[in-house]
């Protein structure tokens, strides 16, 4: 019988996963795709983000650390760098197939047994209790003792009827997320060195013999572009996260609404942008495309309703918590559907601490949220959804899940000061005393 089933095995359920095995658990991951990785690796997203808060402090310890410190050892990020565009202090870009394959590892070591290609599609309950799971491929009943939603979509709160938000915020838009080759960089940092006022203020423009650079802007190329026709969405700025010795970059500009056609209109936006590049951009002319993700990025989905739920307020005033299971600290971004930009950029006063019940199902009490679908307002989701805080929030409801099976209780009964303790052990930062 499976102690601990975790749902999901991107950035939160890769944490969960590893810290419920590590914590004694027998621990099964399911994943709908044939990777682990998820969103951070899949969708090529261009670094991951929120280790740090506005100050340089670290706030996101544990497997998160660990993840980033093996990936260096194999040569597949550099760690903690600042941050060019002065979003926020650092960002750690990653090399996205090599950051697979170290979860992978991690996964093994840790004695977690895995299934891929195995999407759920069926929960039963009993009372107050998920008591089995259903997945296909091949189509196979779980009993876990406990659960983890780390599924980005409260996959298997949905099938279990478990409480959602209700809000009717508009959800942030999708993307496609692209990355291009042949980008001579001795031009392009030359235009954005002329150009200063295209791009975020406060920015530190790179040389084309680093490694790593990052640029957010190019509003008048990308409006020069609309206008003449050239791409048919309007944007004011791209995220660029750029390799010039490799002479590649990550593109973050794609942008639609939600719906069944999503995958279909950023075909075309991604083309749109491969042709534009080329023509627009300084030393883009013999940029080709290299690699598209292989998913459609979904920055809000649907949010589960917790004992408790991550508001603004707790995110911008940097709320402390007596239950505090960790910390973020990442602004509040929020992608705005209806416009060409952000609605928010709002940065936290000082880190947040999250609370515990944010992870723990309202109504059901062997379920847990981690990563984007943990209870949490549309505008706190736009902070608390970044990959160092899923990193803690999957690691945090994977180590409860595992100290109730070993206790015999459910998540809701768990004697927060044991869980606070271990988490502290396992180098979580934050997890108050």
């Amino acid at each position: 019988m499976t102690d601990v089933l975790v749902v999901g095995a991107g950035s939160a359920g890769v944490a969960a996963a590893i810290a419920a095995a590590e914590t004694g658990a027998d621990t099964l991951l399911v994943e709908a795709s044939g990777h682990v990785g998820g969103t951070l690796a899949r969708q090529l997203l261009e670094h991951s983000a929120g280790f740090h808060d506005a100050a340089g402090n670290q706030v996101t310890g544990g497997v998160g650390q660990r993840i980033v410190a093996l990936l260096q050892e194999y040569g597949g990020s550099p760690g903690h760098v600042p941050d060019d565009v002065a979003y926020t202090a650092t960002r750690t870009p990653v090399n996205h197939a090599e950051l697979s394959m170290v979860e992978a590892i991690m996964l093994q070591r840790a004695g977690v047994r895995l299934m891929l290609n195995t999407p759920v599609v069926g929960a039963t309950v009993e009372g107050d209790r998920v008591t089995s799971v259903t997945v296909e491929s091949p189509r196979a009943v779980l009993r876990p003792s406990t659960i983890v939603d780390a599924s980005g979509d409260a996959v298997v709160f949905g099938h279990a009827g478990a409480a959602l938000q209700t809000d009717t915020a508009a959800t942030q838009p999708v993307s496609l997320t692209l990355k291009l080759g042949g980008i001579d960089y001795a031009p392009l940092l030359d235009y954005a060195r002329v150009h200063p006022d295209d791009f975020r203020p406060g920015s530190r423009i790179g040389e084309h013999t680093e490694d790593h650079v990052n640029l957010w802007g190019f509003g008048t190329l990308l409006e020069k572009g609309f206008r003449d026709g050239r791409l048919s969405w309007r944007r004011t700025e791209m995220h660029l996260a750029g390799w010039p010795t490799r002479g590649e970059a990550v593109l973050n500009l794609t942008r639609t609404v939600a719906g069944e056609d999503s995958y279909l209109r950023l075909a075309s936006q991604v083309m749109e942008t491969v042709s534009w590049f080329r023509d627009y951009v300084p030393g883009g002319r013999l940029a080709y495309l290299a690699d598209v993700a292989d998913r459609i990025g979904v920055r809000e989905s649907r949010r589960v309703l917790g004992v408790q739920t991550l508001t603004q307020d707790d995110v911008k005033l940097g709320r402390s918590s007596p239950t505090s299971v960790g910390q973020g600290a990442f602004p509040i971004d929020v992608h705005d559907a209806a416009s060409a930009g952000l609605s928010h950029t709002d940065k936290p006063n000082a880190a947040y601490d999250i609370p515990y019940g944010i992870l723990l199902a309202h109504d059901l009490r062997n379920l847990l949220a981690a990563g984007r679908c943990v209870s949490s307002t549309h505008e706190a989701n736009g902070s608390a959804r970044i990959t160092a805080t899923c990193f803690t929030t999957g690691e945090a409801a994977g180590t409860a899940a595992a100290l109730a099976v070993r206790s015999g209780n459910t998540p809701h009964d768990l004697d927060i000061a044991a869980l606070q303790a271990e988490l502290r052990r396992r180098g979580v930062l934050g997890a108050r005393s």
